[in-house]
């Protein structure tokens, strides 16, 4: 069978320009089927002519398609045109599992819940020699489907020991060029899932509850398969580093096969970090150069709130930590947690400065399907934007209590422009020059330079597109209509105190006209009196 593995398009906004990483999920799964003919094709990270794909797809008996949830809608459109040239189509990724009514849309042959190493094959095998399709895809676990007009879900598919899972097919994408922040990349994946329960996360429900991970002894076999001529090596996990001590295991054999040239970075968490100082350092000297860490809030009531399960000074903490040793600092902060003012948000925003971290991303809070976060915001009403191609982590889709979208959205553009673009302020203040300054004092942060040149050009190259994703057409677009709905809730406001005043005005009159009436045959009394 001749199958084609589609990246969709989405749209690429905010830290997207900076963060062009492969799809590792469907090189996996190009690995699990090697008996067949399969091409992968990135839409995201590539730019193609108009009706490209459509000619591509009619070659091929299957679209696979992996999709998040921003991305869905442009799955579906890619499924339609698959569709229309009687090419099977599947669709699988974080949303098909959050959303199962996926499976519904009539482009849509099957969508496929959560891992897909045993999965897809067998749906392959299926497709290709089933006799009585519907019965045969019944037998097969974490698929829906529909089946006399009403979605039919199999049962859940138990999860695999990750150390079984096949090495990606890297050859598939040897023709697209890769980068983390302009830095040529390989990505690996050590671990799924995550034991933590943060309320906004979909993660649980696409992986399952709890973590596994590949053992180190499996993630140098990874490193033997990666590309040594790329720059960095990046983990492509949810929670590296759960397990510390197989951290320090990794870094012992990554200093034994002399992968410690290589860079390094992973998400890690900061409570994590602080409680194992000693296997940082064993992370910095095995090459770890950067660290995506969660901070979410400064506000210790919004950390407990969502879940979070860290404090401020454990913050503080792992940011020494980390930047001591020569390690720079990814964060994430949300804009619009519940319960929270612009007051607050502003404090949170001005923290993550004080902090001097590197990297800074500002994603308003999103209720992805499933999340309890979800259910709240649905419970509530919150949810404004029913369209998934919005859910973006840049353009607020839900208000909250306290800030309606367009509040968040306006903090969300003064977070990024005040940090990384305030130099209207005292230069010592700017965002290139703490890091400069930084770099340059501590010997551990001098592997910077060599990669500075291609930081620096391609930083000046999209800056003047990351700063128009806050004012591109779509966003232009979505700030008219706010405008607009500002526009007629003032008209309203000034009608309805129009009509007030009328009201007021009638009223007097009336009470004039009642008041003229008592008084005026006192009036004509007291003038016949007089005569």
């Amino acid at each position: 069978m001749k199958i084609l593995l589609v990246n969709p398009t989405g749209h690429k906004i905010g830290m997207d320009h900076f963060l062009k990483a492969p799809p590792l999920g469907l090189m996996i799964l190009a690995a699990t089927v090697p008996d067949h003919d399969v091409e992968i094709l990135d839409l995201r990270n590539y730019k193609y002519s108009p009706g490209y794909f459509e000619k591509k797809v009619q070659k091929f008996d299957l679209l696979g398609v992996s999709a998040s949830t921003s991305m869905i809608n442009d799955a579906l459109k890619l499924c339609k045109i698959a569709k229309d040239h009687d090419v099977k189509t599947i669709i699988g990724g974080y949303h098909a599992s959050l959303v199962p009514e996926t499976a519904m849309y009539p482009q849509v042959d099957l969508t496929v819940r959560g891992e897909g190493e045993i999965t897809f094959p067998e749906v392959i095998n299926t497709l290709e020699n089933s006799n009585d399709l519907k019965q045969d895809l019944k037998e097969i676990k974490g698929i829906n489907f529909k089946n006399d007009s009403k979605l039919y879900q199999t049962e859940n598919r138990p999860l695999i020991n990750l150390n079984d899972s096949p090495f990606p097919r890297r050859d598939l994408v040897e023709k697209y060029h890769y980068h983390y922040f302009w830095a040529t990349i390989e990505t690996l994946e050590s671990s799924r899932g995550c034991p933590h329960q943060c309320h906004f996360c979909c993660i649980s429900h696409h992986w399952g509850r709890g973590w596994r991970s590949k053992s180190p002894e499996r993630i140098i076999e990874e490193f033997h398969h990666m590309d040594r001529k790329k720059n960095w090596f990046v983990f492509n996990d949810s929670e590296s580093t759960l397990n510390m001590k197989r951290i320090e295991k990794i870094c012992d054999l990554t200093m034994e096969y002399g992968y410690h040239r290589k860079w390094k970075s992973c998400q890690g968490r900061v409570d994590d970090i602080v409680k194992n100082p000693h296997i940082i350092d064993k992370m910095a000297d095995a090459g770890w150069r950067m660290m995506f860490i969660g901070i979410e809030s400064i506000h210790q009531k919004s950390l407990d709130t969502i879940g979070k399960r860290i404090s401020i000074n454990q913050i503080r903490k792992a940011v020494k930590m980390l930047h001591d040793r020569g390690i720079t600092i990814f964060g994430s902060i949300i804009i619009g947690n519940i319960g929270e003012t612009k007051a607050d948000v502003m404090k949170t925003i001005h923290f993550a400065e004080d902090l001097s971290i590197d990297i800074m991303q500002f994603t308003p809070l999103t209720p992805y399907p499933k999340t309890d976060l979800y259910k709240q915001a649905k419970q509530n009403g919150w949810i404004i934007d029913e369209d998934f191609t919005n859910w973006n982590l840049v353009n607020p889709i839900m208000r909250t209590p306290d800030l309606s979208t367009e509040e968040i959205f306006e903090l969300v553009k003064y977070a990024y422009r005040n940090f990384y673009f305030r130099l209207r302020e005292k230069m010592h203040k700017s965002f290139f020059i703490r890091s400069g300054i930084r770099f340059l004092l501590n010997p551990r942060f001098w592997w910077f330079w060599k990669m500075a040149r291609k930081f620096i050009v391609g930083g000046i190259k999209v800056a003047p597109d990351f700063m128009a994703d806050l004012k591109s057409k779509e966003y232009l677009e979505i700030e008219r209509q706010r405008e607009e709905k500002k526009r007629l809730k003032q008209l309203k406001k000034l009608e309805k105190k129009k009509k007030k005043e009328e009201k007021v005005k009638k009223n007097s009159k009336k009470r004039s006209l009642s008041l003229n009436k008592k008084i005026e045959p006192l009036l004509v009394t007291k003038i016949r009196k007089s005569d």
